[in-house]
């Protein structure tokens, strides 16, 4: 059957399930990026002592200052308190650490707290990433949500970011530091990405159960149509956002990855 003839309520179901599918898919390849930038370029000026020296912490502490401050923000707006926020320069171990209090909220549902608490860092780290670039003059185009064949389009923006940076401008080198350190941080760690799974399969189920619901309702239903529009708009924007990520963090891979090898290398 044509595009043309098929109903409106079966294309705009389909297009809410692709971008749906488009968000989980570039939030996947973000957190990937994201856990190559810590383990590969970040790991790389690491020392044998157990919090893996002054030079690994000075690297990591914006980024885990955001990443620790949004899992505090998680347990928060999970309706549970925050019981101690230890940054990476304070902990022995040189990880960093947030750990929930009691509840403040009698609603509070203690797997949701959690995994959101877990995946926050993600997103906060993103919107940290672009106030950095807007506050130095950075200025980063990522691909829009509608573009087709993104992995080129923002391998291409990637490219032309790089050439548009000053090397000459203190700015510069301030985004590479600020945006090596949040987007090596901002993938959930092992440990927080188990926490999350029950979060993330209840809420990808009531995802669902939710877009079959609200299909089954006429064509005409203002509900429907709301509900369709404001999904559309949700769904576009984290697209956006997670873009922007995988531009940013992208960027400054491009610039690290090789500086990295070569100390690997050096260090044997």
């Amino acid at each position: 059957m044509p595009a043309h003839s098929l109903p409106h309520a079966t294309i705009a179901n389909a297009n809410l399930i692709h971008t749906t599918l488009i968000a989980a898919g570039e939030a996947a390849a973000l957190y990937i990026l994201s856990r190559l930038l810590f383990v590969w370029a970040l790991q790389a000026v690491a020392t044998s002592h157990r919090d893996g020296g002054p030079v690994l912490k000075f690297l990591r502490l914006p980024g885990n200052a955001i990443h620790e401050f949004s899992h505090a923000i998680g347990y928060l707006i999970g309706g549970y308190t925050v019981k101690r926020c230890q940054l990476c320069i304070f902990d022995k171990a040189g990880r960093g650490s947030c750990v929930p209090g009691g509840r403040w909220s009698p609603f509070a549902l203690p797997w949701l707290a959690t995994g959101l608490a877990a995946m926050l860092p993600l997103i906060g780290g993103v919107l940290a990433l672009r106030l950095c670039s807007n506050l130095l003059g950075i200025h980063l185009h990522a691909p829009t949500a509608s573009t087709t064949g993104l992995a080129q389009a923002l391998v291409g923006a990637v490219t032309t970011a790089f050439h548009s940076l000053d090397p000459w401008a203190w700015q510069t080198y301030l985004f590479v530091y600020l945006g090596f350190s949040i987007g090596a941080e901002l993938a959930p760690s092992t440990v927080d990405l188990r926490r999350s799974l029950p979060a993330l399969l209840v809420t990808s189920l009531a995802l669902i159960l939710t877009i079959i619901a609200f299909s089954r309702l006429p064509v005409a239903s203002p509900a429907r149509g709301a509900f369709e529009r404001g999904m559309s708009g949700a769904l576009t924007s984290i697209t956006s956002l997670v873009q922007f990520g995988l531009l940013a963090t992208g960027l400054v891979a491009a610039i690290t990855f090789l500086p990295a090898a070569v100390l690997r290398v050096l260090r044997g």
